[in-house]
């Protein structure tokens, strides 16, 4: 299968490859408020296989994969396979993409604003990997908005504290009240025991690199795209 250098991949015991692509402005627009035929082209100049990818609510249901290209746009906030070859994105531009990895080949991709951390569609994925029958080992976190430039409510602040603690509590530049996104991420994984997670790519708000939907309301969204190739 052809691809684009990947953001980040490793091996996945003697024959798997774990890979994760992480699109920025460079690669076009990947929203799905486009023609199908425009971005599946875009999609395909990428990882040269039939992407799956939905239409995101900031929910917590996961998706099952068993084809590449299966559910195209259809409603949720995670997709899982234990295909090899099958590429599963989201698409971002403020929330966090987080893709999970076991070591014995099974993958799941997810959109985890806050709305969809509070849900549980962290909890979910590692969930339905585990019923698979292997637990995530390895999680990927994509760029998202950092505190510095997430001004956040008192009221959902508390809400949320109950659930992930004190940490996520933060303050923006300007010194206001803010959401620490990446801690939410962290903690989400944490819990769910995993504890190799590798962060990429930053601030969406600070970087030229990345639409922004909190900084800029960029209509446009790159995307995160995971795939395990098979080397057997």
């Amino acid at each position: 299968m052809n691809h684009v250098e990947p953001s980040w991949s490793q091996k996945l015991g003697s024959n798997l490859i774990a890979n994760v692509l992480i699109t920025d402005k460079s690669h076009g627009n990947l929203s799905l408020n486009q023609p199908k035929k425009v971005l599946h082209e875009r999609q395909r100049d990428l990882v040269d296989a039939p992407w799956s990818y939905l239409q995101q609510v900031h929910g917590s249901l996961v998706v099952k994969i068993k084809n590449a290209g299966e559910f195209q746009g259809i409603e949720g906030d995670g997709l899982i396979t234990s295909e090899f070859e099958t590429p599963l994105s989201v698409q971002v531009a403020d929330c966090a993409p987080v893709a999970l990895f076991s070591t014995e080949g099974i993958l799941a991709i997810a959109h985890a604003g806050w709305k969809g951390l509070a849900s549980g569609i962290i909890d979910n994925a590692c969930s339905n990997i585990n019923d698979l029958g292997a637990a995530p080992s390895i999680a990927i976190v994509g760029p998202c908005i950092y505190p510095a430039n997430y001004e956040f409510s008192i009221e959902d602040l508390e809400f949320l504290q109950h659930t992930f603690g004190m940490s996520i509590r933060s303050e923006t530049q300007s010194g206001q009240l803010s959401l620490d996104l990446p801690e939410m991420v962290r903690i989400s994984l944490n819990r769910n025991g995993i504890d190799e997670i590798i962060f990429l790519g930053g601030c969406t708000a600070d970087s030229p690199r990345f639409w922004s939907h909190r900084a800029s309301k960029d209509p446009e969204r790159q995307a995160m795209v995971a795939w395990i190739e098979s080397l057997s």
